[in-house]
């Protein structure tokens, strides 16, 4: 048997560009906003002013990025994987300069082992996937697939039948890129075993249109269902696990955070959403036993990946779903790391990071997943 530790982070925006929107837009500004609120609109005649905000927008967000990527480092060497599937990396250079320049001064170790494939997400973050060096792997990427895809076999059209938003939605991208950002299967081999992996991150919940939004991550979960069930004649038996930010809470987990006039937090669980096919977007994934949510072996209030500050609640959104034989190699209780979480979350007695703020900088504003296994 050889030891394996699994994790998968959603690493929040590891950009080398900057975002500008400050300058066009002042309600847009994600930093230093009382200053744009002073100096309001820039006139031609004053664009010495203009361009000295510009520096210290600049500045601000430097210092706040070098801080947020060494706890994001910290939470990656807490995790202590062999294996990482990472999600929200802008590309290959951004990836390896924060893999230089501070996960190696964190753990000793940089991480050769890594790959990233440019995927379909209009903002430019794609997933990636990084390894010690004992577990190299192969890594293929399906940013290509359309939903013509799932109907091609009797499986596919079966669990479109059975979710009618996915079947419309998969109508409508027929000739279309079905992933939002990317599916990237990866096989490596651990031990005498070999281990597939496949590392997603579907469309978020946010926008208008709810029911699209969540048509789209059934769709995405088919789609992955469905190159599960190609690649093994028996899903059951094999060694897979889909691992990555699913945008998705299941229906048995949303917990409301509710401030109380003593500044303390009640929290409380939320009504249920209505159960049935279209309760969840990842619900593909799990029906029929085809996957298992590990993270499900810890208790329901220990089970939330994600933090919403608008909404005060929390939701598991990160995912490692394995298939029933994995799912049985599991050596330990699954593990979600929190001491990168800003100091908003409530009722939340993790020790942080150095430097971790309010609201930021924060590790990521995501929790690592950490599961291992006797493989």
């Amino acid at each position: 048997m050889t030891k394996f530790r699994l994790c998968s982070f959603n690493i929040e925006n590891l950009f080398t560009r900057f975002d500008f929107s400050a300058f066009s837009d002042p309600d847009a500004a994600r930093y230093l906003s009382p200053i744009v609120q002073f100096y309001g609109d820039f006139g031609d005649d004053d664009l010495s002013k203009f361009e000295a905000f510009k520096r210290m927008v600049e500045t601000a967000a430097i210092s706040q990025d070098d801080d947020k990527r060494q706890q994001t480092a910290l939470a990656i060497a807490e995790a202590d994987a062999h294996f990482y599937c990472l999600q929200e990396v802008e590309g290959f250079d951004p990836l390896s300069r924060f893999l230089e320049a501070y996960v190696k001064k964190t753990m000793g170790e940089s991480f050769h082992n890594r790959v990233l494939h440019e995927g379909n997400d209009v903002r430019g973050i794609d997933v990636a996937a990084i390894s010690v060096r004992k577990f190299p792997f192969y890594s293929r990427s399906h940013a290509w697939l359309t939903g013509s895809v799932i109907d091609d076999t009797e499986t596919g059209k079966a669990l479109l039948d059975a979710y009618p938003l996915a079947k419309t939605r998969a109508r409508s991208l027929r000739a279309s890129r079905v992933f939002r950002r990317d599916c990237l299967e990866l096989e490596l081999a651990v031990g005498d075993a070999t281990l597939s992996l496949f590392n997603c991150h579907f469309k978020s919940m946010g926008g208008r249109d709810a029911e699209k939004s969540l048509a789209t991550r059934q769709t995405e979960a088919i789609l992955v269902r469905e190159l599960i069930t190609r690649k093994f004649e028996e899903p059951a038996t094999a060694l897979w696990a889909i691992c990555g930010d699913l945008n998705d809470a299941l229906d048995y987990r949303f917990v409301s955070s509710v401030q109380q006039p003593d500044g303390s937090f009640n929290e409380t669980q939320k009504d249920k959403p209505p159960s049935g096919e279209d309760s969840s977007g990842i619900a593909p994934l799990l029906e029929d036993g085809f996957g298992i949510n590990l993270v499900a072996a810890l208790p329901e209030a220990d089970r939330w990946t994600h933090y919403y500050a608008g909404g005060r609640s929390k939701t598991q959104l990160d995912y490692i779903i394995a298939s029933p034989a994995l799912a049985d190699r599991v050596r330990s209780t699954p593990e979600i790391i929190r001491a990168g979480m800003p100091h908003r979350v409530p009722n939340l007695a993790t020790a942080r990071y150095p430097r971790i703020g309010w609201d930021r900088p924060k590790a990521s504003d995501h929790c690592p997943v950490v599961v291992e296994f006797d493989i």
